[in-house]
C-alpha cells in the first residue's frame, strides 16, 4: 500500500492547484493509469477499463471492472489550508456482499477516492485517506487498509455503505484536512495526489462505476 500511495505523489515540485482536471471539461486528460501488484505474487492485477462517457450531456468517467483492479491518478499539489474540502459524485451499479473488507482477499469496493499526503522521499510521512462506497459488511466508522504496513499509512473511510442508493448518482463531500488530523493526527497542509479506483478482483465479479468531477473548495 505504501508503494501504491507513493506512486500518487509527484517526483518533483509542482505548482499548487485548485484540484485535478475536471472530467466534465477535460475527460481523462491529466490523469494517468495506476496499476497495482499482488503483494504475494508481485503480479500486476488486470486493469479496470476507464473511459469518458456522456451522462445527460455531461462528461463523466466510466469504470468497467471484470475481475480487475486499477485506478486513474492525478499527480499534483492541492493547498489544503486554502481548499480543504473535497466534493465529488459517484454512481455504482452494484456492491459486493459477503466480503470481509478488513482482510486481504476481501478488500474490494466498487468505488474509491484516494487522497494522499507526504513525501515520496520520506516514506514514513506518506498517509492516504481512502474514501469508499463500502459493501455494508462492516459497522466501524473506519479501519486501516489491510495492505498498510505497520505504520498504518492507509485508512479506509466508508462514505456510503450498502445497497441504498445503488444505480443513482450520489453527491459526497469530506473535509480532507480535518480527516488527516482525525485519523492520523497530522496537520496536512497539502496533497500530493488523488486517484479514483474501482476493483473487483477479490470479488471475482463484474461492476460498473461512474465518477463525476472531483473539486476542492473551502466548504
Amino acid at each position: 500500500m505504501r508503494r501504491a500511495l507513493a506512486a500518487l505523489l509527484l517526483a518533483g515540485t509542482a505548482a499548487a492547484a485548485d484540484g485535478p482536471p475536471a472530467f466534465s471539461l477535460h475527460g481523462l486528460d491529466g490523469w494517468e493509469q495506476q496499476s497495482f501488484r499482488d503483494p504475494a505474487t508481485l503480479q500486476l492485477h488486470k486493469l479496470t477499463r476507464y473511459s469518458v462517457a456522456d451522462d445527460g450531456g455531461v462528461k463523466v468517467v466510466a469504470a468497467q471492472c471484470d475481475d480487475t483492479g486499477s485506478g486513474e491518478a492525478w499527480r499534483g499539489t492541492v493547498d489544503l489550508r486554502r481548499t480543504p474540502v473535497l466534493h465529488w459524485r459517484w454512481k455504482v451499479d452494484r456492491i459486493y456482499p459477503g466480503l470481509d473488507e478488513r482482510v486481504r482477499g476481501g478488500s474490494d469496493f466498487p468505488a474509491r477516492i484516494y487522497a494522499v499526503t507526504g513525501s515520496r522521499w520520506l516514506p514514513w510521512t506518506i498517509k492516504g485517506l481512502i474514501y469508499v462506497w463500502a459493501n455494508g459488511t462492516q459497522q466501524a466508522a473506519s479501519w486501516p487498509s489491510p495492505y498498510s504496513g505497520a505504520a498504518g499509512e492507509g485508512m479506509i473511510v466508508p462514505v456510503r455503505s450498502g445497497a441504498d442508493g445503488v444505480g443513482q448518482w450520489q453527491e459526497q463531500s469530506r473535509d480532507v484536512r480535518a480527516d488527516f488530523k482525525r485519523f492520523f493526527g497530522v496537520d496536512a497542509d497539502k496533497l500530493g495526489g488523488v486517484a479514483i479506483v474501482t476493483d473487483c478482483d477479490d470479488a471475482h465479479g463484474q461492476a460498473n462505476t461512474w465518477y463525476g468531477d472531483l473539486r476542492f473548495d473551502v466548504n
